[in-house]
């Protein structure tokens, strides 16, 4: 009679053959990442009417130059006013979809075990969805000073001032940036594309509405988001950036630390 002896692997084995295998490189997930924003069926046809609607903006602006530019010196900024209309507002929902992609396409089985650190995956999302936010806000800046060139020279308008105010500038990249990530937290905290891009849509005419009411006024100027609308004015006081910082942290810090909470102990089914 013979016995045979089953030797098991250890933890200490375990762990060395994780060392040696540290996963994942965050630059693939990055990766993963835009392409999921991208190359899916929604996510294709959001990019592409966002960037239709950015260039027929520019091509609107161009033909009312005119019209627009009705004073001396006009700046070239004048179609930063129209130009990213479209596409801050598709931004939000492509976030969205984004951020909640593994629940509602039901990818969370495939990418929590190919990555389990569901963490990594998060910040993935995230750099992911800042960059396409800086990329598209720079491609609308690009139009609105191409607008502005050809605009001039097909009316033969007054010629444009292109001055830059870095104040502004960097105010309006800072609300495009943080509007995005409002409904990226958005999307995290509550785990469902529709429900989050609803609410993401009624918040404002909520808290204005809210803001209408005598006793609620105040407070609603702390909560609303129109504080950091308020960022492109390029000339905010004191009193104005504690209202940024708070209405960050309500919209953003909140519903982030909530959602990422959720998801790192969230069941996969």
């Amino acid at each position: 009679m013979t016995t045979t002896t089953l030797t098991g692997s250890s933890p200490t084995s375990v762990e060395t053959d994780s060392a040696r295998h540290p996963g994942i490189p965050f630059t693939r997930l990055l990766r993963a990442e835009r392409r999921k924003m991208t190359d899916t069926r929604s996510g294709f046809w959001l990019v592409l009417v966002l960037i239709l609607g950015a260039l027929a903006a520019a091509v609107t602006v161009v033909a009312t130059w005119d019209r627009l530019a009705d004073g001396p010196n006009p700046s070239w900024t004048l179609g930063g006013a129209f130009i990213p209309f479209v596409p801050m507002t598709l931004l939000p929902v492509l976030a969205i979809l984004l951020i909640t992609s593994e629940w509602s396409t039901r990818l969370a089985l495939s990418t929590f075990t190919l990555e389990p650190r569901r963490g990594r995956v998060i910040g993935a999302k995230t750099v992911v969805t800042v960059a396409a936010t800086v990329l598209i806000w720079a491609l609308c800046q690009g139009l609105a000073a191409l607008a502005a060139l050809l605009g001039e020279v097909i009316h033969s308008s007054s010629p444009v001032s292109w001055t830059i105010r870095w104040s502004a500038l960097g105010g309006d990249l800072a609300q495009a940036v943080l509007l995005v990530l409002v409904a990226a937290a958005l999307g995290l905290a509550i785990g469902n594309a529709p429900a989050a891009i609803v609410l993401y849509l009624i918040l404002p005419v909520l808290t204005t509405t809210l803001a209408l009411i005598p006793g609620l006024h105040t407070a609603m100027g702390w909560v609303s988001l129109d504080a950091i609308s308020m960022l492109g004015a390029g000339s905010l006081d004191t009193r104005g950036w504690a209202h940024v910082a708070v209405s960050a942290l309500i919209w953003i810090v909140i519903p982030a630390v909530v959602g990422t909470i959720r998801t790192l102990r969230r069941e996969v089914k």
